[in-house]
């Protein structure tokens, strides 16, 4: 009877051991990229920000965080723009988020397929925050009087694709990740460039392409799928 218990023991133990998989349940990480706001004006200008997260990890590709960025969007042309109009807007943001990763749906199967497993960091998500804008060098001439406020507050919806590449360290668990996002915001209002427009057929908006570093650290978790 003793015997019959340790070859199944023997026989189950290494399955269990490959069904589950340790991961780190908190990152942390910092960035930059270009940003490009889309307002009532027609000149789109490329401008830079930075940000920041923290993430809580559910598994190793289903997370849920919160960001901060802090960088400028610009826009218009106070010589070209038809309206003579131009704005630079230091904004400041602040979102939660839930992001959603392929490899939440791979099993060790998939995973085989070399394609696949470079694949697994590819996700999607999506948030919700608020913009602070604090806005500079709007001009214009002439004798219109544009409505608008140089510094607003207003909601904002950040939608998110994106890569990460995972680095493990000595014991196999990831440390490191390489992350390449690519944002679209959706503001609640005309706030980003500072004018008021009853003739917009959208609200505001902006596209923010990143990359950046995250560090993933604290407890382990446990990943059963596998």
């Amino acid at each position: 009877m003793k015997k019959n218990i340790l070859i199944l023991l023997v026989l189950f133990s290494p399955l269990s051991i490959i069904a589950q998989t340790n991961f780190y349940k908190f990152s942390i990480g910092a960035g930059a990229g270009g940003a490009v706001a889309f307002a009532d004006l027609d000149k789109n200008t490329l401008s830079f920000a930075g940000y920041g997260t923290i993430d809580y990890l559910l598994t190793p590709y289903v997370s849920i965080g919160l960001e901060g960025q802090k960088g400028e969007l610009a826009g218009g042309d106070i010589i070209l723009d038809k309206n003579n109009r131009q704005f630079i807007n230091s904004y400041l943001s602040g979102s939660a988020n839930v992001k959603f990763g392929l490899g939440e749906i791979l099993n060790s199967y998939h995973l085989n397929n070399a394609i696949l497993y470079n694949l697994r960091g590819l996700y999607a998500g999506a948030g919700f925050g608020f913009i602070k804008n604090k806005l500079s060098n709007v001009r214009y001439y002439g004798e219109t009087i544009y409505p608008g406020a140089d510094a607003s507050t207003e909601s904002m919806i950040p939608v998110n694709v994106g890569i990460n590449f995972y680095f493990p360290d000595q014991w196999g668990h990831t440390r490191f990740v390489l992350n390449l996002n690519l944002q679209h915001t959706f503001v609640n209002g005309e706030g980003l460039d500072g004018y008021a427009s009853s003739s917009s057929k959208h609200n505001d908006m902006y596209t923010y392409a990143s990359a950046g570093l995250k560090y993933h650290f604290g407890p382990f978790g446990l990943d059963r799928r596998r």
